[in-house]
């Protein structure tokens, strides 16, 4: 298959990676900086730049599309290629807003082609045996989580302190991460209740770096997420889930601290969410996590902020 990038930050270098060890092409990258975009072709070895997303979205040659744009991007662009055919892999946060995901999930269902949410972590092994655990029943029924999507000591610049650009801060950036892992978990469950107090407490900008929330599901379980840039201190990695059942405790990484070279975000995991992306693709079926899937996290990030702004 031929696959398309839309944008060529970080995040792509990963995606690219993953595309080539699945044994596909990446065929083309659009950017809105060409020099950017030329920088990265060059490095990774792929022939086409340009800076124009829409004709590449008409491009009859272009399988899927693999979308790391700024999160006001990732509906418009999703929606414009899965019209067109085009199986699309987005970034998380999945968009700015439910109606925004809604119509993503509208998108896919009217053209037939399949729409998957990059949310990393249920591809971690450490998560999915820590899932196994869960399911097996190891830990008896599961009570509570308590996780973690926190920076310490630093934080991101550029679009994502734009709220115009980003929707948010650390909840939408570092807080989708622990949320949808504790639903991964739980076998992804529904959210019934969402209560939080977000702030900027770190920072001079308008978007927020410090969250917590609870999160009751529909299985019964209650989950604490804590979302942050800039802390003084994080309990746990990025994506740390603490799980409270009425069998034991567990937790997914070990609690010593790691080693300086110790590297947490691994190639293997982004590219074996590719491969149940394309996959599933060339399988005929729905790739996971799906677009409800990713819904249902913004639905959350939504009423947690719909929370805070009631509590203030």
């Amino acid at each position: 298959m031929k696959v398309a990038l839309f944008g060529c930050g970080w995040i792509q270098d990963f995606h690219v990676r993953a595309v080539v060890a699945c044994g596909h092409e990446v065929a083309v990258v659009a950017n809105h900086r060409e020099e950017t975009a030329r920088a990265f072709a060059e490095r990774h070895g792929i022939e086409r730049v340009t800076t124009d997303w829409a004709a590449v979205v008409s491009d009859p040659t272009i399988d899927a599309v693999v979308i790391g744009t700024p999160n006001a991007l990732h509906a418009p662009q999703a929606i414009a290629a899965l019209e067109a055919g085009k199986h699309v892999l987005v970034e998380k946060p999945m968009a700015m807003s439910v109606s925004e995901c809604q119509a993503m999930i509208a998108a896919a269902e009217g053209s037939g082609a399949w729409l998957m949410v990059a949310h990393c972590w249920r591809f971690h092994p450490n998560v999915r045996a820590m899932r196994d655990r869960i399911a097996a029943g190891e830990l008896g029924e599961i009570v509570k989580t308590r996780g973690y999507g926190v920076h310490a000591g630093d934080g991101p610049s550029g679009w994502f302190v734009d709220r115009a650009l980003a929707g948010g801060g650390a909840l939408p950036d570092m807080g989708v991460h622990a949320i949808d892992t504790a639903r991964f978990l739980l076998n992804d469950p529904s959210p019934t209740r969402v209560c939080a107090a977000i702030g900027t407490r770190y920072g001079d900008y308008d978007v927020d770096d410090d969250g917590i929330l609870l999160i009751s599901w529909s299985q019964g379980t209650n989950s604490v997420v804590e979302s942050g840039w800039w802390q003084p201190h994080k309990e746990g990695l990025e994506a740390e889930t603490e799980v409270y059942g009425t069998g034991g405790y567990a937790r997914i990484f070990p609690r010593e601290e790691p080693s300086e070279d110790y590297e947490h975000c691994t190639q293997p995991m982004y590219t074996a969410q590719m491969q149940e992306f394309l996959g599933a693709l060339e399988e005929g079926r729905q790739p996971r996590p799906s677009g409800e899937d990713g819904r249902a996290v913004i639905q959350i990030v939504e009423a947690a902020y719909a929370s805070a702004e009631a509590l203030a």
